[in-house]
C-alpha cells in the first residue's frame, strides 16, 4: 500500500491496519533489544558472522545482482564510449634528438616524451629551451650540439 493511502486510513480510523504497524514494530524493536542484549556474550567470530549474515539478507531483499545493472543499448555504449576520457599513453618514441627532428615544437615534443626522459631533461615555456642537467641541448629552433657550446 503507499504512503497515502495508509494515511487515510489511518485518519479514517482503521484499527486492523493500525495494529498491523504496531506488531510489526514491535517485532522489529524485539529483535534489535535481542540482538543489543546478546552482543555482550559473542566472540569475535560470531559478530563478524553476524554481520556477514545481515549483509546477506539486506543483499537478498535487492533481488539477482544480474537484473540491478544497467542493460544499455548499442546507441548508449556508443556514446560513453565516445565521451569516456583518453588516457595518454607514455611510452619510449626515441632519442630526444628524433622528437625534435619529428615534432619540432618543444612543447609537443615533452608531450611524448617517456617518464625517463620527462624526469631527465627541463623546459623552459618562455623561450623553449630544454636543458640536460643544466646543460642547453635545444634552444627553441636547433639543436645544440657540443661543438656549438664551446664556442
Amino acid at each position: 500500500m503507499s504512503k497515502s493511502v495508509k494515511d487515510i486510513m489511518r485518519k479514517m480510523g482503521n484499527d486492523e491496519l493500525k495494529d498491523q504497524e504496531q506488531e510489526r514494530f514491535r517485532q522489529k524493536a524485539d529483535e534489535v533489544s535481542e540482538y543489543y542484549d546478546n552482543v555482550g556474550d559473542k566472540s569475535e567470530l560470531e559478530k563478524r558472522h553476524d554481520r556477514f549474515r545481515q549483509r546477506q539478507e539486506y543483499t537478498s531483499r535487492l533481488g539477482p545482482a544480474a537484473e540491478r545493472l544497467p542493460i544499455l543499448t548499442r546507441e548508449e555504449r556508443e556514446r560513453r564510449e565516445k565521451e569516456r576520457p583518453v588516457r595518454r599513453s607514455i611510452q619510449f618514441e626515441g632519442p630526444i634528438e628524433k622528437l625534435i627532428a619529428k615534432y619540432k615544437d618543444p612543447k609537443e615534443v615533452f608531450n611524448h616524451m617517456s617518464h625517463g626522459q620527462l624526469m631527465k631533461y627541463e623546459l623552459v615555456e618562455e623561450t623553449g629551451c630544454i636543458y640536460e642537467k643544466g646543460k642547453l641541448i635545444f634552444d627553441g629552433e636547433k639543436l645544440v650540439t657540443d661543438d656549438d657550446q664551446r664556442r
